[in-house]
């Protein structure tokens, strides 16, 4: 769930049919499903009041520009891993096993440097696919450089 942000673009767009759906690949090889949030209504929603998500699942956030984006996990209901990612999809800042947020007041986590994306997974799952500061998340299935959209 984001806490502060500036987003003013348009939806994303899934690439063209003939392409698997969205993935997110880790260091170790492990493909993350992806649901897109690129819109504000769906970067403000993201996981918000999911009772589970899946350990081959994840969502990422896609924002207009590089920039401190802020998360917090308001009404989120179950722990996550938080990846800020760069324009070249390195990873620049990684919050571990942050908690679930039930009642006020729910702390923010910002990230220590610019990030143009950012990817939620399962708690746990950073440590368990080698995802970390310096590393590099591939992204398949979409076109990041413009116009995708949520699956």
């Amino acid at each position: 769930m984001v806490m502060l942000m500036s987003v003013g673009h348009g939806p994303c767009r899934a690439s063209d049919s003939k392409e698997v759906l969205p993935r997110a690949i880790a260091p170790d090889g492990h493909a993350f499903r992806l649901e897109i949030a690129s819109t504000p209504e769906q970067v403000a929603q993201g996981y918000m009041f999911r009772e589970k998500v899946s350990r081959d699942e994840g969502m990422l956030f896609v924002f207009p520009n590089s920039d401190f984006h802020s998360f917090w996990m308001k009404n989120c209901l179950v722990s996550l891993d938080i990846i800020w990612l760069s324009d070249e999809l390195s990873i620049v800042h990684l919050e571990q096993q942050v908690p679930a947020c039930r009642k006020d007041p729910c702390p923010g986590y910002p990230s220590m440097s610019k990030a143009r994306y950012v990817l939620e997974i399962a708690s746990g799952g950073a440590r368990k696919h080698g995802i970390q500061v310096g590393e590099k998340i591939r992204i398949t299935g979409i076109d990041l450089a413009g116009k995708v959209s949520a699956p």
